[in-house]
C-alpha cells in the first residue's frame, strides 16, 4: 500500500527537500503542497485525499494548529504530523490538542520521518526523541482515563496552588502544614499523575481543574 502525502510549509524550500527525502521511500508518495492551511482545505475540497498532512505550525492565512483542528473535525480518518523548528512544549501541546498524531523537528532525517509517518498511519503517536519531556507527560496523562479520580482533596488543593506558582513554604503556611508534607503530597501529585516537571502540572491542571 501507497501512503499518499501532503505537505504544508509557507517555505517552498523546505518542501521541496522534504519532497527529495520521500522520493527515496518506496511507499510514500508526495500528492501535493500547499503553503498554508487554507490551500490545504481547498485541495481536500477538491477530492485530493491524503493518508497523511505534515504540515508546519505557524503558517501565513491558516496555520497548522487551525488545519489541524479542522481536518480532524471534517476528514477524521486523516493523519496529522506537525513538522516545525519550534520544538517548545506549548507549540508541541497545541498541535496534540488539536488532533495531530505526531511531531518531529524540521532537522529530522529520512529513517525518524519514514518511522513517523508509518507509525502515525498504523494508528499510533509518534514524537521526535528531541523534544521535551513535558510531551512524555502529556502523552501519559491523555492515556491514563483515571487521572481525575486520583488525587485526593488536599492533592488537588495543592495542585492548585502549583498553578499559581506558590512555593512549598508559601502553601505550607497557606495551608497550615508542615513544608515536609506538602513536599509529600507533591511527590505523590507527580507519582500519580505521571507527570515529571511543573510546567507539566500545570498544563494538567489548566486543561482538567
Amino acid at each position: 500500500m501507497t501512503i499518499k502525502i501532503i505537505i504544508a510549509d509557507d517555505h517552498q524550500l523546505f518542501i521541496d527537500g522534504i519532497k527529495s527525502i520521500l522520493s527515496k521511500s518506496l511507499d510514500i508518495e508526495t500528492i501535493g503542497e500547499a503553503n498554508n492551511g487554507l490551500q490545504v482545505l481547498k485541495l481536500l475540497e477538491e477530492g485530493l485525499l491524503p493518508d497523511v498532512i505534515l504540515t508546519d505550525i505557524r503558517m501565513p492565512i491558516m496555520d497548522g494548529v487551525t488545519l489541524t483542528k479542522t481536518v480532524s473535525k471534517d476528514y477524521p480518518n486523516l493523519k496529522i504530523l506537525a513538522l516545525s523548528m519550534f520544538d517548545q512544549t506549548v507549540d508541541v501541546i497545541e498541535m496534540l490538542d488539536a488532533g495531530a498524531k505526531g511531531y518531529v523537528t524540521k532537522n529530522v532525517d529520512k529513517t525518524e520521518l519514514d518511522t513517523a509517518i508509518h507509525t502515525i498511519v498504523k494508528g499510533d503517536y509518534f514524537f521526535s526523541a528531541n523534544l521535551p519531556e513535558d510531551i512524555k507527560d502529556w502523552f501519559h496523562k491523555e492515556n491514563n482515563i483515571a487521572n481525575n479520580q486520583l488525587l485526593t482533596k488536599r492533592e488537588t488543593e495543592i495542585l492548585q496552588l502549583i498553578v499559581k506558582g506558590r512555593t512549598s513554604l508559601q502553601m505550607a503556611k497557606h495551608l497550615k502544614l508542615s513544608k515536609y508534607t506538602v513536599d509529600t503530597h507533591r511527590k505523590n501529585i507527580h507519582k500519580k499523575l505521571g507527570i515529571k516537571s511543573n510546567t507539566g502540572l500545570v498544563n494538567y491542571a489548566l486543561k482538567h481543574l
